[in-house]
């Protein structure tokens, strides 16, 4: 917990906490608004959600030649801009029509900013605390699963909608002056080349580094897990488990608690569990607890299903993004992280139609089962790779004298 004592880094955490609730606030205002302000049915308020992923999976492949050309701290702080625009944006939406394009904003303002920010820590902290790093921003981020559904349920019986998306504008504010007080360590001078050139490079720099390679497929594989469950989820309670939507609030808050407190001893353990048989293993045991989650029919062991998935969660989702910032060179971190963004973006988008038609053909639960078992058996092909893969990782980034 040292790193909370530096006053950039303690910025950084509370600029992030700060925005990822305002963000869930906003996310949440934006299915209200589309359900009871212009009384849309399922199919729509899908549209709505569609419009704010949609643009993270076909911009995200080219979010990160400016990351790296501009510099993450610039592009961050653009990007959180362009989340004020939208998220004010909002307070003149007069049709459903309105909500869908500022959705579309709000969407491609997360493309930027998301591997903008994963780029921030090798540039802030020493190597050695590459990991904490990682684990205490993202369990700033994770918090807003408990406390953004809330400020967003106050704000909306206090003073209405558009109350929710005045308090996210704020938020990106705050997280623009936040982001605006870091010193980052520069970095040694590279040629610039063509956009397109620096592009591919990226990707042929992926393909080529095992470990990157390895790190992106693996998390492919938990990513599309997540996406299947987004689906499954409230089925499964409602079918499964005969239950109420207060269950099904409860497991959330379960999966969060187990997310937030486990990225707390993430950041004891550092790079204890920053290793490639670590990572695979995670997403072994990952694949175990979703369907020790979904595979029940009784509340309480679902209850201990998902509590191990979210604190399973919090061991990958740090150690991953640290190996992708150690093995691949600085100055490609933005089209790096990218990349794996992109991935987390169309692994949502491929599960969510696959996981309808398993559903109908199978059943809830048997399609949720197949996505756990794809990440047990990813887990297990990564940790016999991992055996036999020998990459020295970078020993930090490569940084000017002056």
């Amino acid at each position: 917990m040292h790193l909370l004592r530096r006053r950039s880094f303690a910025l950084l955490f509370a600029g992030t906490a700060v925005n990822a609730i305002g963000s869930w606030t906003a996310l949440i205002a934006l299915w209200g608004f589309a359900t009871f302000r212009f009384d849309v049915g399922a199919g729509k308020v899908v549209l709505v959600i569609l419009a704010w992923s949609i643009p993270a999976a076909l911009a995200g492949p080219f979010a990160g030649v400016p990351i790296d050309r501009y510099g993450p701290k610039r592009v961050l702080m653009t990007a959180d801009a362009l989340g004020v625009v939208a998220a004010l944006a909002m307070l003149l939406a007069h049709s459903y029509e309105d909500l869908i394009w500022c959705g579309i904003l709000m969407g491609l303002a997360k493309a930027f900013s998301q591997p903008a920010a994963a780029s921030l820590p090798p540039r802030v902290v020493d190597d050695a605390d590459l990991v904490p790093a990682n684990a205490l921003l993202g369990a700033a981020g994770d918090s807003a699963i408990v406390f953004g559904p809330l400020v967003a349920t106050g704000a909306i019986a206090l003073w209405g909608f558009h109350a929710a998306f005045v308090i996210d504008a704020l938020t990106y504010v705050v997280a623009i002056v936040a982001v605006s007080t870091l010193r980052l360590r520069p970095l040694a001078p590279t040629a610039r080349e063509s956009f397109r050139r620096e592009l591919a490079e990226g990707y042929r720099l992926t393909a080529r580094n095992p470990a990157l390679l390895l790190t992106m497929a693996l998390s492919t594989a938990v990513y599309l897990t997540w996406g299947s469950f987004a689906v499954v989820e409230p089925l499964y309670v409602r079918d499964v488990l005969g239950e109420s939507t207060t269950v099904f609030a409860l497991l959330q808050v379960a999966f969060g608690l187990g997310l937030v407190g486990a990225g707390i001893v993430v950041v004891r353990l550092g790079d204890r569990v920053a290793t490639m048989r670590a990572l695979a293993f995670t997403v072994l045991l990952s694949g175990a607890a979703a369907g020790l989650y979904v595979g029940t029919r009784s509340v309480i062991v679902a209850g201990i299903g998902v509590f191990l998935w979210g604190v399973d969660v919090a061991f990958f989702a740090a150690p991953a993004r640290s190996l992708l910032q150690r093995h691949a060179p600085v100055e490609a971190h933005g089209r790096v992280l990218a990349l794996h963004s992109t991935l987390h973006a169309w692994g949502d988008l491929v599960a969510l139609p696959v996981t309808g038609l398993l559903a109908q053909a199978f059943g809830v639960q048997h399609a949720a089962l197949a996505f756990a078992a794809l990440a047990v058996a990813a887990g297990l092909a990564g940790y016999a790779a991992s055996r036999r893969l020998e990459v020295a990782p970078d020993t930090g980034p490569v940084l000017a004298t002056a």
